[in-house]
């Protein structure tokens, strides 16, 4: 790219300005403010999509924590994640599949889940298969086919696997920490 950007947070904390600088050029364009009468965080999750021309934003400008899609025209900022929940974490853009894969705890603090969603916010799908409760992390691959996912609850320790996505296909069981499972199992909770 022939571009640079850039975050500009005020002293304050309460506007976060992103900027695309042209080098070669000596341009600099506003591409997008965050404003918050409090403070604004500084976000550093920041995707490129393939086309160059648009990138994914995570702000709670609405109340909850979600993905938007903003252009570097800076015209357009689209909501990607609509819904009463935080997306946690953007883990993923899919491109070819127009979709993004991000961790969310809508039901309960204590459990966290892998989603997709399709890039215009429709289409929402819990990828965490629903029988496995508790807390979920995800590594995904570059090309968004292959995940390490590492599952575990209050009662379940830890479980390290890889997974096909998104069907969630168990593809190897790297860690599964049967011995500790085992002693858990055996251990009297009121």
């Amino acid at each position: 790219s022939k571009r640079l950007a850039l975050q500009q947070l005020n002293r304050r904390q309460n506007t976060n300005l992103v900027l695309l600088a042209d080098p070669g050029m000596g341009q600099v364009s506003t591409v997008l403010t965050e404003r918050d009468d409090a403070w604004v965080d500084v976000n550093d999750e920041w995707k490129w999509l393939a086309d160059g021309q648009r990138f994914t934003w995570i702000s709670d400008r609405d109340g909850w924590r979600h993905v938007y899609l903003a252009a570097c025209d800076g015209q357009d900022v689209k909501l990607a994640t609509p819904g009463q929940f935080d997306a946690t974490e953007l883990l993923h853009v899919d491109g070819p599949q127009n979709s993004l894969y991000f961790l969310a705890s809508p039901d309960n603090p204590t459990q966290r889940y892998l989603y997709r969603i399709g890039m215009d916010g429709t289409k929402l799908e819990r990828i965490t298969p629903a029988e496995q409760k508790g807390w979920h992390d995800y590594q995904i691959s570059p090309n968004g086919r292959y995940a390490i996912h590492s599952g575990s609850a209050a009662d379940s320790p830890p479980v390290i696997e890889l997974v096909e996505l998104p069907q969630h296909a168990t593809k190897r069981v790297l860690a599964d920490n049967a011995e500790l499972r085992k002693r858990f199992g055996e251990l009297k909770r009121t």
